[in-house]
């Protein structure tokens, strides 16, 4: 026991005179430890982070809520289109039938997209993304108004030409976005009230940006471009504890 004591009292010794006799290398070793340190806990932030970002987004999306497209969503190379080019395009009726007939389902929204042009003055947003949507989509998919408001129920129903748009197309058309509520437009020929502003998101895991979307009601959407040509689905959001596999 005094000799294994005596070892490790010898050993505490020397590494103290080590540590003096050399404290430049001391010091530089502790920076360097201390600086692995702090990697590792920025890397482990950086990490949880994101995680936490696309759980957000996987949340928002539903786990509960199935998409119903002409398309499939996978793309590639060897991307059939022309398989999916013989499928029929979902219908508003369809969504209706749904709705009335379904008794698992929440909510059932129906959507149509299209790329326009949207000006105001001189500037003009070339392809833009146009969104016509139902009141449910709201529930489903929903949008935060940093500026202005959102559609009323009378602005769904009698397909009102008013607007809510992204953030970055606020800033291209007028520069500050707080002064896009109440700008009139120029859409399909058709003057439309900027009602509202999205807050800036940036593009979900998904690839749609509603930086860039313009959102309008879908029966305005019909009226200016029609079903037919502007990608309709249907979007169905089950009850609470029902999830997309039922």
């Amino acid at each position: 026991m005094y000799k294994s004591l005596t070892i490790l009292w010898n050993s505490l010794r020397l590494t103290f005179q080590e540590l003096k006799v050399n404290k430049l290398r001391t010091f530089l070793s502790l920076i360097g430890i201390s600086f692995g340190i702090f990697c590792i806990i920025g890397v482990l932030a950086t990490v949880n982070s994101l995680k936490l970002n696309i759980q957000k987004e996987l949340s928002s999306l539903g786990s509960n809520s199935i998409h119903i497209d002409k398309w499939d969503y996978k793309g590639g190379p060897d991307y059939p289109w022309w398989k999916y080019e013989k499928r029929p395009s979902p219908k508003y009726r369809e969504a209706l039938a749904i709705k009335e007939r379904s008794h698992l389902a929440s909510d059932v929204a129906f959507q149509v997209e299209s790329n326009q042009t949207v000006s105001f003055g001189d500037i003009a947003l070339t392809s833009a993304g146009i969104t016509g949507i139902t009141p449910e989509t709201q529930n489903i998919n929903p949008v935060e108004i940093q500026f202005g408001r959102y559609f009323s129920a009378n602005e769904f129903s009698y397909g009102s030409p008013v607007a809510v748009i992204g953030y970055t197309n606020a800033e291209d058309l007028f520069g500050n976005p707080a002064r896009a509520t109440g700008k009139i437009v120029r859409l399909k020929n058709t003057q439309v009230t900027i009602i509202g502003v999205v807050k800036k998101t940036g593009t979900s895991i998904t690839g749609f940006n509603s930086d860039q979307a313009v959102f309008i009601p879908y029966q305005f959407a019909k009226k200016i471009f029609g079903d037919e040509n502007s990608s309709p689905k249907i979007i169905v959001k089950g009850k609470d504890n029902i999830s997309s596999a039922a």
